[in-house]
């Protein structure tokens, strides 16, 4: 059971206290009683069996002295001196009747039975007491002993005449009369039993005959231990073994009932148990009315304090002054304090800290109601180049311009219905109306003009994000979603305002569904690599091509690898595309060796890649695996991405490059800063961009970028390679510019690895007719 209420546990603290007192109080009090009780048991039996052996002694008195008598009778005397053994025998009779002796006998002074009452008696039976009267031959002699299967207590006085003559003696058995005689003197129940080598025979006793009968199995314990009260669980008796001869060989039992004892005892502990059953009664109503008037008030005070946490305004539902009371107005106070800093936690949990503006958690909370009431538009306005704003002036200064533009959104000409700060540098706008980009522009106008920091004029660009909602039509994460959209467009537009189009949330649906699926379409078998040949020109051979991912995707059909590695870049999944093909196109190059078909295959690498620094750990250890020779693979990186940290970058190259393995620039003539990095990279090859080589049949300026471009990687000792040839005409203008290898679908499109294998095998032997049309051309 389990004490879950202070009134429970105060009333059981009560009863388990009582209990143990009672219980502590009832055990002395009996154990006690007991220990009484025991003690004048042993007493009433020590005392039963000196009235016993005093009423033996008192009637060996009165044996005694009619013994006396007889021995002194001068007819007796003269009738034993004459040996007259009829008159002996006469007298014997005659004066044992007027005693009620039951034995009467004579002997000689020599020990010979002379005369007996018992025909079976010898002179060896009542040789124990005949030895003790030759000790004193002028005094009776008295013991108890066995005549005749019989126990008598026999007294034996000498007759002389004056000399001894004889021995006359007298004996009583000690009977069932003898034995109520002494149970009437004493109230115990008595048995007189003989002993004699290890063998006891009971004679008489007052015991019922169920007892009688279990009492031959005690007797070895009792005459062991004389004296001593035994107590034998198989008969409701306490018994005691008094010896009854010199010679222990006779024994009287005493026998006290326990009922005579017990019932006392019994009774006085169903006293005691009615006792403490009242007690417990008592204390059980009292302890409920006394824990009822301490739990009553705790109770109140517990719905009390439970109503302040639920946010309700309670009053104090108990008085006075005792400690319940003041912790009634304890909680009263409290309940006062929480308001208050309920209040201030609220307004600290949907306000910004820095603008005082609400934050994203009160636009959750109150944007649904302006969304499910009115049409109206949500803009969301973003601070173009805030973190080179941070680095350049500071975090304070960020700051404070954070704070001037909040208070000129709060100061709009058109006041918006709600306006906060989402993070960073985004603030939200929500209005019960719609604007026009233009309405719009001229709004913010004022929100563009210089702010001062610091006796600083600083001009702030913003972009501006534009979701127009109607009614009931989009839930808060749908349009914080589109207005984010939206906010993404306008940072591609020179105006900065773009609106939320129809179908743009699909795109970044879709866009998000890639993302999530780009870990296990790697791991399901949905990408695909491709090769394109890379054709020497001038030699007429190929010996390289370039690996290309593909992916397939079972839902959205194939994807770009335009729209899936820019996603892969942004999302961080870049490394495990990367990754993938590594391992995939080592894996096939070593199939293609062991086939005994040599190609080097080039493969693309972004800046998130270069920036790993175990890259270069990474692909030894694959070449290594895969047993691939470290010039079978080339590297290419776009000249972009070597802008985003060139010395991170560059000191990546060499470590690649001191593997032995080829690295080449892609998309060449697409960057700012290409040729001033030019002659620092570490590269072998340079392939130009696509976007010069597709028109250069017919575009001259194309023509003298390729050539002014070949020109100079031809002096700086690295190979170009031209992309994206499409037609014969192409390739002779390639061929005059000194193009080393072309690229394009020209001579083939990327092919999977079996029909590139078969491609390239067949180059050598069909190559005329590409190289034909050229000079057909």
């Amino acid at each position: 059971m389990q004490f879950r209420s202070v009134r429970t546990k105060l009333i059981a603290v009560l009863l388990l206290l009582l209990s143990a007192l009672a219980a502590a109080t009832a055990t002395a009090t009996l154990t006690a009683m007991k220990r009484d009780s025991e003690v004048q048991t042993r007493q009433f039996l020590a005392v039963g069996g000196k009235v016993l052996l005093e009423a033996l002694n008192n009637r060996a008195k009165q044996l005694s002295s009619s013994v006396q008598v007889l021995a002194a009778d001068f007819g007796f005397r003269r009738a034993v001196a004459t040996a007259e053994q009829e008159t002996i025998e006469s007298v014997l009779a005659n004066h044992g009747s007027r005693i009620d002796a039951s034995l009467m006998l004579l002997m000689s002074p020599g020990g010979e039975l002379l005369a007996s009452s018992e025909k079976q008696l010898r002179a060896s039976d009542v040789m124990p007491v005949f030895n003790q009267s030759t000790q004193n031959s002028n005094a009776p002699v008295t013991d108890v002993l066995q005549l005749a299967g019989q126990p008598y207590q026999l007294v034996l006085a000498p007759v002389k005449a004056p000399n001894l003559i004889a021995w006359v003696g007298m004996g009583f058995p000690l009977d069932m009369p003898l034995a109520e005689q002494i149970v009437a003197i004493t109230g115990l129940e008595i048995s007189f039993v003989s002993q004699h080598a290890e063998q006891f025979k009971l004679y008489i006793s007052t015991l019922d005959d169920n007892s009688a009968q279990k009492l031959p199995a005690m007797l070895n314990t009792l005459i062991n231990q004389p004296g001593l009260p035994y107590e034998n669980p198989e008969q409701d008796y306490v018994s005691l073994a008094i010896p009854l001869d010199k010679n222990n060989q006779l024994w009287a039992v005493q026998h006290l009932q326990h009922s005579r004892w017990l019932d006392g005892y019994l009774a006085f502990r169903q006293q005691l148990f009615v006792i403490f059953g009242v007690a417990l009664s008592l204390t059980l109503v009292v302890g409920i009315f006394f824990a009822r008037s301490i739990t009553q008030p705790i109770k109140a005070l517990s719905y009390f304090a439970r109503r302040i946490g639920q946010g309700f305004d309670e009053n104090i539902p108990v008085q006075g002054k005792d400690e319940v009371a003041v912790l009634g107005r304890t909680l009263s106070a409290m309940q006062q304090d929480i308001k208050q800093r309920e209040l201030q936690l609220r307004h600290n949990a949907e306000h910004d800290t820095l603008t005082g503006l609400f934050n994203r958690t009160a636009v959750e909370r109150l944007l649904p109601v302006i969304l499910a009431q009115h049409d109206g538009c949500i803009i969301i306005v973003n601070i173009e180049r805030f973190k080179h704003i941070n680095e350049v002036l500071g975090f304070s200064t960020g700051d404070i311009l954070l704070q001037q533009l909040a208070q000129r959104l709060a100061q709009l000409p058109q006041a918006p219905d709600l306006l906060a700060r989402l993070g960073a540098d985004e603030f939200l706008l929500a209005y019960q109306h719609r604007f026009t980009a233009t309405q719009l522009a001229a709004l913010f106008a004022t929100a563009l003009l210089g702010y001062n920091v610091d006796n600083s004029h600083i001009n702030l660009k913003l972009c501006i994000g534009i979701y127009p909602f109607s009614r009931q039509q989009s839930s808060v994460n749908d349009a914080l979603r589109r207005a984010d959209i939206a906010l993404e467009n306008a940072r591609q537009t020179p105006q900065r305002i773009a609106e939320y189009l129809p179908g743009q949330d699909e795109l970044h649906q879709r866009e998000l569904t890639l993302i999530r699926d780009i870990p296990y379409a790697l791991e399901s078998g949905q990408f695909f690599a491709v090769y394109q040949p890379k054709v020497d020109i001038h030699a007429r051979s190929c010996k390289e091509a370039e690996a290309l991912i593909r992916w397939q995707h079972p839902t959205l059909g194939f994807v770009a690898p335009d729209e899936f590695i820019r996603l892969a870049e942004h999302s961080g999944n870049i490394g495990l595309i990367t990754n993938w093909m590594l391992q995939h196109v080592i894996v096939q190059l070593a199939t293609w060796r062991a086939a005994g078909f040599t190609v080097t295959v080039a493969i693309n690498l972004s800046v998130h890649d270069l920036l790993n620094p175990k890259l270069a750990e990474q692909i030894l250890q694959l070449l290594h695996n895969y047993d691939v020779p470290h010039d079978a693979i080339s590297l290419e990186v776009t000249e972009s991405a070597i802008m985003q940290d060139t010395a991170t970058i560059i000191a990546q190259l060499e470590r690649l490059r001191k593997l032995g393995i080829r690295l080449a620039i892609d998309d060449f003539g697409t960057g700012q800063s290409s040729l001033a990095y030019l002659k620092q990279l570490p590269v072998h090859e340079v392939k130009i961009d696509r976007a010069f080589v597709k028109d250069i049949h017919h575009n001259n300026n194309d023509a003298l970028i390729v050539k002014a471009t070949t020109q100079l990687a031809h002096s700086l000792g690295l190979v170009v390679t031209a992309e994206g040839l499409e037609n014969p005409t192409g390739l002779a203008e390639l061929l005059q510019c000194q193009c080393n290898k072309v690229q394009g679908y020209f001579f083939s499109r990327p092919l999977e690895a079996e029909k590139f294998s078969a491609w390239i095998k067949q180059f050598p032997e069909q190559n005329q007719q590409w190289f034909a049309q050229k000079e057909r051309q």
